[in-house]
């Protein structure tokens, strides 16, 4: 976001007073109708305290921005998340009639909260991310609507400058990208290393990103604790130059047993398609849209650790192979993922709500 020129206002502590006044003005004018409202958001089945209380504060913020959304002519608004943002467009909604839409991504639908049926229902149009949650979104609505759920993809955001080298000198140089949390699957990588050195195939793994689990991780490298670093979180303009200095990428995600939680399409393999790095991932979600077995990538089963080592074992010991996958995936990712395809159809889709 350092390069966009777009004006950003947050609505952080500094605005508690505010918005709080702003909520007791409109309670005291309109008491019915807010009252409605906030007994709705109350008594919803939220998945978790955490939820529940983003939400919360989510109903206030839309108390607070209907009055200045209103004055400075907001014809449309759009949720980035389907969980707070689409509940603070919801409550805008109906004090002001504004139409919403907004975007669902991963966790934010997978479980779902527990108002997501009422903000797709009162949406002029939702857009999933990934065709894993088309259907999924859909169940929440009668099939005469079901044309309010669109599939369009993140657009690319990483310059394509700099293809990667790719020279697969040992030890290979691995790299994965993402919050360290179960369904990232990261264990099941570390373990993938581990039996490639036990086979005599050296690899040197780098994990990127901060979560509750890097003592875990840390852990379940020690066996090859010199081999696997850890970077903890890093800023995004860090991300390119790693990508192009790294052989593989290894996306190992999983859906952890009695959970919904799953990814959609990680924004890092679409990322490491556009730099021209050879992807090794799983069937987990949407991933299949773009890495499509031996044609743009490596597809294995989740938390299969020998197939996740054959695979990356399979791509340094074929460098050509390996070089024409992630070519036909570079392709790939820059037409379905263009500006033109994916800006350009949330252009249509705002234009048809307004």
């Amino acid at each position: 976001m350092r390069n966009t020129q777009v004006p950003v206002r947050h609505l952080g502590i500094p605005h508690i007073l505010p918005i709080a006044a702003a909520v007791i003005a409109r309670l005291v004018r309109q008491p019915r109708l807010v009252g409605g409202i906030l007994r709705r958001i109350l008594f919803a089945k939220w998945r978790d305290a955490e939820m529940r209380l983003e939400n919360y504060w989510a109903f206030c913020c839309g108390v607070y921005l209907a009055d200045r959304f209103r004055k400075e002519g907001v014809r449309h608004i759009h949720g980035a998340w389907a969980s707070g943002p689409a509940t603070a467009a919801w409550v805008i909604h109906q004090l002001e009639g504004i139409p919403y839409s907004f975007t669902a991504r991963a966790t934010d639908v997978r479980p779902p909260d527990g108002f997501l049926g009422e903000k797709l229902a009162d949406c002029a149009f939702a857009r999933a991310d990934s065709s894993f949650n088309v259907p999924h979104m859909r169940s929440f609505l009668p099939d005469d609507k079901w044309d309010k759920v669109h599939l369009v993809y993140n657009t690319l955001t990483m310059s394509s400058e700099g293809t990667a080298a790719v020279p697969m000198q040992s030890p290979c140089r691995i790299i994965c990208i993402g919050r360290l949390i179960e369904k990232k699957g990261f264990a099941y990588l570390i373990r993938a290393a581990i039996r490639l050195y036990g086979e005599g195939v050296p690899v040197d793994v780098t994990i990127v990103g901060g979560g509750g689990l890097m003592h875990t991780l840390k852990s379940e490298a020690q066996p090859i604790h010199e081999h696997v670093h850890f970077t903890g979180a890093l800023p995004h303009d860090r991300i390119a130059g790693m990508l192009r200095e790294s052989d593989i990428l290894v996306m190992p995600s999983i859906i952890p047993e009695g959970t919904e939680q799953s990814d959609g399409l990680p924004t890092v393999i679409v990322e490491a398609m556009r730099m021209g790095v050879p992807v090794v991932s799983t069937r987990v979600a949407s991933i299949g849209d773009v890495v499509i077995d031996n044609e743009t990538g490596c597809l294995v089963p989740q938390k299969d650790v020998p197939a996740l080592a054959e695979a990356i074992k399979g791509l340094i010991f074929d460098r050509e192979r390996a070089l024409r996958l992630a070519q036909n995936a570079r392709a790939l990712v820059n037409d379905i993922l263009s500006e033109e395809k994916t800006l350009g159809r949330m252009e249509e889709l705002f234009e048809s709500a307004s």
